[in-house]
């Protein structure tokens, strides 16, 4: 019976170092998403925490969070979007302007049907929640 509880505990400690190792060694993708704070966003708003929990499920990432009026936060494990409300028109210009975006490995938008243009963003994905 004691090799037995041996050998099981030898083969617990293996996987379980294999399994940590896979986990150490993941590399971690930067995701920077912007989220559009304009007046067409009211009437979706309530569902952008649902949006950016979809995010942080897909990837073992860090993540940078912005408006298109600003930057939220910089690198973390976990997206913090303050209380806001949507307020002026949109301008989707500048939002690769962001020292995150040129580090991330990945670009999002998350905006809405009826705002402004976004034929322009190149290599971004776009989350378009509709009313």
């Amino acid at each position: 019976m004691r090799p037995l509880l041996i050998f099981l505990l030898g083969v617990l400690l293996v996987f379980g170092v294999i399994a940590a190792a896979i986990v150490l060694s993941r590399p971690s993708e930067r995701v920077f998403v912007v989220v559009d704070n304009s007046f067409p966003m009211r009437e979706v708003w309530n569902r952008v925490p649902q949006a950016l929990d979809a995010i942080e499920g897909e990837a073992y990432a860090q993540f940078a969070l912005a408006t298109e009026k600003g930057l939220v936060h910089s690198w973390q494990d976990s997206f913090t979007l303050r209380e806001r409300t949507p307020y002026a028109p949109c301008d989707f210009e500048d939002i690769g302007a962001h020292t995150e975006a040129g580090e991330a490995d990945a670009r999002a938008l998350i905006t809405t049907s009826g705002s402004c243009s976004t034929e322009g963003l190149i290599d971004w994905r776009v989350i378009e929640l509709r009313p």
